[in-house]
């Protein structure tokens, strides 16, 4: 049967048979209810958006609907509306999107970047979508997420964070959304800019990066990756210079030391002795292994890092003595030991003075290098004799000077001690020339502890507050780092 179809302000034949309805067809198939057939037409369901969607009151099992807002066809199974390519209301149908989706690392301005991701749930209940990277980063490059699951819809910050030795280039990253069986993908694009690279290759003394390499800018800052290969040796030759600095590079400079050598401090010289009231000396400071200027990441690689030995203290004496029974006479005592040398190459410390008995042991130098030994300090160890008419006196010294420190650590004080014996010789009538002692003894009793060593130097003094990554501030006697390390 043929009947017309009023359809807005049309009519369309729609065919009527035993079988089911045909719209545009006069045979609809047996087997439909409803039979659609048009070569530029098509099938326009209901447009809801999804609180329209929700609004429907008890909707039937099998109600179909276009979803306009999430651009699906959704029907109600019963319990929920789902995507017509969606099996149950236990699956997880979701959008994922990040913002921006690129982003630049300069090392100096920037050492991270950060996008939000955001995730909306589209079907079924809400359940957790866990957030991860899944190609592979960059080397000494890392991520996180905040928060890294969520729970249906929402927004989560990636941030990734590069370090300065990163190596440098455009790496598209794979950002990976998990719910269930579904996963879904974004492109983020992380561009990594390069840095200036110096190779120290050989050992050399007293080294200043910037004025080294005159070819890298000092008046804007800079990125400068440092190279110091295995077995060289950076040191200094005066305590008063560092082995290495970062010298004059701006001061919002960045710089990653890839430290496979080694920075020696220079030793500090042991005290000299010297007259009155002087007559001990404290030991020299040691000298600093590294001095940084600019933000620097240090990347200890089996590098060491050692600051100069505190020389060691002089311990000395002078004293005069009157004796007025059985004779009138003076004389006066002069004894002192050198400190000794700090490591590396800190001087033992010389005689400086004139006594009227006079005696003076010097310290010892220290040796250099990796392995370097401090310098032993003096030692007095022998007796003096004086004279004076029928005076005899001997002077016995018992002491030392201090020794020099190791790499990292304080010279020493010194100690000393004088015992002294005399006696006179006269003659008796009857009797003959006979030798009468004079009780003098030790002074003093306890002997004398006298000046301080020298302070060990830093192994990396952080000047005008330079930060220093990953190390804090403290006081360092490791296999690879002694000395100090702060401002």
């Amino acid at each position: 049967m043929r009947v017309l179809w009023r359809y807005g302000l049309a009519w369309a034949p729609l065919w009527l048979a035993a079988q089911g309805v045909g719209i545009g067809i006069l045979q609809p198939d047996s087997a439909a209810i409803l039979h659609l057939e048009s070569t530029n037409k098509g099938l326009l369901l209901p447009r809801l958006n999804r609180a329209q969607r929700d609004a429907i009151p008890n909707p039937p099992a099998g109600l179909t609907i276009f979803n306009a807002q999430d651009s699906v066809i959704e029907y109600f199974n019963g319990r929920c509306w789902l995507p017509a390519y969606a099996e149950s209301c236990d699956d997880c149908n979701f959008t994922l999107t990040a913002n921006p989706t690129s982003g630049a690392i300069d090392h100096v301005n920037t050492q991270s970047v950060q996008t939000t991701i955001t995730l909306t749930q589209i079907a079924g209940v809400p359940q957790p979508i866990a957030l991860q990277i899944y190609s592979t980063l960059p080397a000494y490059t890392s991520y996180s997420f905040s928060p890294p699951v969520l729970v249906g819809s929402g927004s989560a910050t990636l941030t990734i964070n590069v370090e300065p030795i990163a190596p440098p280039g455009t790496y598209p990253i794979v950002i990976q959304a998990v719910c269930g069986n579904t996963i879904k993908n974004v492109i983020y694009t992380l561009t990594i800019d390069s840095c200036y690279r110096v190779n120290i290759l050989n050992s050399t003394t007293n080294y200043n990066l910037s004025a080294a390499n005159p070819h890298i800018p000092t008046g804007q800052p800079v990125c400068v990756i440092v190279h110091t290969y295995p077995g060289v040796e950076v040191s200094a030759t005066t305590t008063a210079n560092p082995a290495f600095t970062t010298g004059g590079l701006h001061p919002q400079s960045v710089v990653a030391l890839i430290h496979e050598g080694a920075f020696l401090g220079r030793g500090g010289n042991g005290a000299s002795g010297a007259p009155l009231p002087n007559y001990s000396l404290p030991g020299q400071p040691g000298g600093d292994a590294m001095h940084i200027t600019t933000r620097t990441y240090l990347y200890l690689r089996n590098g060491y890092i050692f600051g100069g030995g505190g020389g060691g203290a002089s311990a000395g004496v002078e004293e005069t003595f009157g004796i007025t029974n059985p004779i009138n006479v003076s004389f006066s005592i002069g004894v002192s030991a050198g400190g000794g040398g700090g490591a590396q190459l800190g001087q033992g410390g010389a005689p400086s003075g004139n006594f009227t008995i006079g005696y003076f042991a010097p310290g010892q130098n220290a040796t250099g290098g990796l392995t370097a030994q401090p310098g032993m300090g003096g030692i007095l160890t022998r007796t003096l004799s004086y004279t004076a008419g029928p005076l005899s006196v001997n002077v016995t010294p018992q002491g030392y000077g201090g020794q020099g420190g190791g790499y990292g650590y304080p010279g020493r004080a010194g100690y000393v001690q004088v015992c002294i014996s005399a006696a006179v010789t006269i003659d008796i009538p009857l009797i003959g020339t006979v030798s009468v002692p004079i009780n003098i003894g030790c002074l003093p009793p306890g002997g004398f502890q006298l000046q301080p060593g020298g302070p060990a130097g830093y192994a990396i003094r952080r000047i005008g507050g330079a930060p220093l990554y990953p190390l804090p501030d403290g006081p360092y006697l490791t296999g690879f780092i002694k000395g100090n390390i702060g401002p």
